[in-house]
């Protein structure tokens, strides 16, 4: 396996992308004692692994390497895209029996879900999660997050002087070929935020697309594109996950965050082991997961501007604690059975970033 440092972007090749087209293209505080348990780990665990994921290039990066401070010899190499870039090469590994994936980060808990019922996922339950709310917990160990993030409105206040409070707001002159969105044929985050809001007429619905598309709705490939534009007032507002709005801020940038009063959407981003590894690749991969519920790991996300899992970690300044944060009610079963439905009708209806 070659050196993380020359595999830091991965690019898919142009089969892949092709592939794309068949899949549619968030108790009481952790006491000191359990804290160092998830933390004392075996240090000396060496392992090659390789993870799959759609966190942004330096987030992960920067992760891997803190995690290496404690662990130095577990190799964390990583293939990064879109979730459903990711999704589409899984597939394609997959027909052929195997894939290099052994961990899996991205957000499409749907995916994840299907791979767990056709015996893939290896269910582990860290001892770290013993504080997080167990609704960030999937199915008795498939996952779980690590850190939260939302579906909300980025504004730029150079552009914006009445700061939008729901979706609605959004729908305005103001915001006339000005307002873009993630592909949710390529952004996960944004294919669960339809499948959410279009199951709540009466919060959001079809109409709010609808509208929006009246309106002169914009498309880009990815957040990273959305928080760009929005920083350099390209675009008044932007459907974004919030920890990037928060770093736009944080950076000088003249945006904002609204999270809408009828509800933000969390978008579940699980971690998930796959079930092909050796033993020691498996006491590796444990050893990650375990170390991302440690003070050390929370607060290295807190500082990439990330709401913290674990009770007892301060979140990002300026940011609402999850217990804060109204959400529109996420179904995994609705999510499963309607999401490539939903996201077929919203490209026949509206196309998107490559279209």
């Amino acid at each position: 396996m070659k050196n993380r440092t020359m595999k830091k972007i991965i690019t898919l090749c142009t089969a892949l992308l092709c592939a794309a087209g068949l899949t549619a293209c968030g108790g009481s505080a952790q006491s000191g004692s359990q804290a160092s348990q998830a933390a004392e780990g075996d240090t000396s665990l060496k392992a090659e692994l390789m993870l799959y994921t759609s966190e942004p290039e330096e987030l992960i990066a920067q992760m891997i390497d803190v995690f290496n401070e404690t662990y130095p010899d577990i190799t964390i190499e990583y293939n990064r895209a879109g979730t459903g870039k990711i999704t589409a090469q899984l597939d394609t590994e997959l027909l052929t029996g195997s894939t290099d994936a052994n961990i899996l980060w991205f957000a499409d808990i749907g995916y994840m879900n299907d791979l767990d019922e056709k015996g893939m996922i290896e269910h582990y339950v860290s001892p770290g999660t013993a504080s997080v709310d167990p609704q960030y917990l999937y199915k008795d160990g498939l996952g779980g997050e690590v850190r939260l993030i939302y579906n909300i409105i980025a504004y730029n206040t150079n552009e914006i002087k009445t700061a939008p409070q729901d979706w609605k707001d959004v729908l305005t002159e103001e915001y006339k070929n000005s307002f873009a969105i993630a592909d949710p044929n390529i952004s996960g985050g944004s294919a669960t935020a339809l499948v959410v809001q279009t199951e709540y007429p009466d919060k959001v619905g079809w109409d709010w697309y609808a509208a929006l598309s009246e309106n002169g709705m914009k498309f880009e490939t990815a957040n990273g594109e959305l928080q760009t534009k929005v920083s350099n007032g390209e675009y008044a507002g932007v459907e974004i996950v919030d920890f990037m709005a928060r770093t736009a801020k944080a950076e000088g940038s003249p945006v904002d965050v609204c999270y809408p009063a009828s509800g933000s959407i969390l978008v579940p981003t699980p971690i998930c082991l796959m079930n092909n590894m050796d033993e020691a690749q498996l006491a590796a991969a444990k050893a990650f997961i375990d170390w991302c519920y440690t003070k050390e790991g929370q607060e290295l996300m807190v500082s990439q501007q990330y709401i913290p899992v674990v009770e007892g970690v301060a979140g990002p300044e300026g940011a609402p604690k999850a217990a804060e944060i109204t959400t529109l009610p996420f179904d995994l079963d609705y999510y499963i059975a309607h999401k490539s439905e939903i996201i077929t009708q919203f490209t026949e209806l509206y196309g998107g970033a490559q279209q």
